[in-house]
Order: structure tokens, then C-alpha cells, then sequence
């Protein structure tokens, strides 16, 4: 009963600071999706759901929905395919360059995500380094369009959320014990079957964490969409941005971040599941 009391006393300060810089200013804009929008913040009539009638029925907005989902998934994806290697690399490797490939991993974090951005319209524009060089080899005649596309967007997604992905699989493979690995080939299983076997298992907590956090930040995601996707809506937080800025529809932009935050939630929450169940498989079966 004491703990329980102590842990209350400690956790208490946390929760009020969460409900009054979170809870409350998210319900407040939640609030606004209710009404319909006169200019700016103003609001007229009363409660009403057409807001969400409208959004859930235009093809336009579900399209965009859709395109946010489908490159926070392809994100993802590509940041566990290329951060799980670097972060077992740096797992195996002596401390001296793990600390040098750590500060390598953190740069992106050092480095305004506006200057990243537009420091990736150096590499993909018409006139950027790949092009550069593929015109330069003979390969191509004309440049190739990689600016304003999806796959700009993705690799400036992946480029920011990488230290995310690596840093938290690193996080669990360093409490693997390297004697289970030793052990492993001692009866008889190769590197492969080591690795898919009981590296990847032990691993799976931390790359659960990464993926949910990467996902959470390729949706919410506004400057590298904004900066390399091209004029107009091309992502839903740009969506919310152009009805909040550029339309001063709020009601309309607080339902667009709604429906974000819902997504987004839900789709957190089911994946979580999702992998406690698989871990609880997986101890059961071990």
C-alpha cells in the first residue's frame, strides 16, 4: 500500500503536466471539429458531424489519408531493413567506434529537419548530384524526376527517423547476453539460424519501439512533405496545415487532425498487441 501510495505521490506531477500541455490543448481543438467554421477560430450553429460527413466522403481527403499511410509504412519498413544492420553492426563492434557511429547516427538530430530537407533537393533535383552524375556516366539524356515525388518525401522520412530506429534495436541487443550467440553455435546452428533464432527474438522489444515511433513520426511528419512533396496538400499534415493557414477553416483542420490522431492511435494500438501477443508466443514456445 506504501509503494502504491509513493509511486502516486511521483507519478502525479507527471500526469498533470501531460493533462495540461496535452490532454487539454488536443480536446480543445477536438472541440472545434464539432462546429462549423466561420473565419478563423469563429464557430457558428451548434454541434454538428458534418465535418466528418464531409471528410470521410470526399475521395480527395481518404486519398490523401491513404498516401500518409501508405509512405509511413514504407518508411518504416525501410528503416528497420536498413537500422536493424547498423545497430547489430555497432552491437559487434569495439567501443571506440560505436561511440564515433553513434554520433554519425544522432546527426540528422543535430541538423534542423529544414536544412535537411532542402539539403535533399541538392541531391534530387534536376540539377542535384544524382542526376549530375547519372547525365555525367551516359546513363541518362534528360534528368530524372526524383524532386516532389513520393520517393523524395520517403527518403527524407527515412533520413530523419533513422537515429529513432537504430538507437532503440541497439538499445535491445545490448541487453542480449553474447555467451546465448556462443551457445547457439556451439550446438550446432550457423550464423543465419543464430541470428533468425535468438538474435532477433531477444531483439524483437526494441524494434517494436522503433517502428511505433517511427511510424508515429512519418504521420505527423510536416516540414520534409512540405519541403520535397510538392505545392498544395500532399500529406495530411499538410492537409491540416493549408485548412488551418491558407483556408482559416479551423473546425475543418481540427477534424483533418482528429481523424490523424484516431489513425494513428489505433493503428499504435493494434500493432502493440499484436506484438505482446507474438512475445508472449514466443516465450511459451521457448
Amino acid at each position: 500500500m506504501m509503494k502504491t501510495r509513493t509511486a502516486l505521490f511521483f507519478l502525479t506531477p507527471a500526469v498533470m503536466i501531460m493533462v495540461a500541455l496535452l490532454v487539454m490543448p488536443v480536446g480543445y481543438l477536438v472541440r472545434f471539429s464539432f462546429f462549423v467554421g466561420q473565419q478563423g477560430a469563429q464557430t457558428a450553429g451548434g454541434f454538428t458531424l458534418a465535418n466528418y460527413a464531409k471528410l470521410l466522403g470526399d475521395s480527395f481527403y481518404l486519398g490523401i489519408l491513404g498516401r500518409t499511410l501508405y509512405l509511413s509504412l514504407i518508411t518504416t519498413t525501410l528503416s528497420v531493413l536498413t537500422g536493424y544492420p547498423l545497430a547489430h553492426f555497432m552491437w559487434k563492434t569495439s567501443k571506440r567506434w560505436r561511440g564515433m557511429l553513434t554520433i554519425l547516427v544522432l546527426s540528422p538530430l543535430l541538423v534542423s529537419i529544414v536544412v535537411s530537407s532542402y539539403g535533399w533537393i541538392v541531391i534530387l533535383g534536376n540539377r542535384g548530384v544524382i542526376n549530375n552524375a547519372l547525365i555525367g556516366l551516359g546513363l541518362i539524356d534528360t534528368p530524372v524526376k526524383l524532386m516532389f515525388t513520393n520517393i523524395a518525401i520517403v527518403v527524407g522520412l527515412v533520413h530523419i527517423v533513422m537515429p529513432f530506429m537504430v538507437l532503440s534495436i541497439l538499445a535491445a541487443l545490448e541487453r542480449i547476453d553474447p555467451l546465448l550467440a556462443e551457445a547457439a553455435t556451439t550446438l550446432g546452428a550457423n550464423r543465419l539460424r543464430t541470428l533468425w533464432h535468438v538474435i532477433l527474438p531477444l531483439a524483437l522489444p526494441g524494434i517494436g519501439a522503433g517502428t511505433t515511433i517511427v511510424f508515429s513520426l512519418a504521420m505527423s511528419a510536416y516540414v520534409t512533405p512540405a519541403v520535397l512533396g510538392g505545392s498544395g496538400p500532399n500529406f495530411i499534415t499538410t492537409l491540416i496545415y493549408h485548412q488551418f493557414v491558407t483556408l482559416f477553416n479551423w473546425p475543418f483542420g481540427a477534424t483533418v487532425a482528429a481523424l490523424l490522431l484516431s489513425v494513428s492511435v489505433g493503428i499504435v494500438f493494434f500493432y502493440v498487441r499484436v506484438l505482446s501477443r507474438v512475445g508472449a508466443l514466443g516465450v511459451q514456445a521457448r
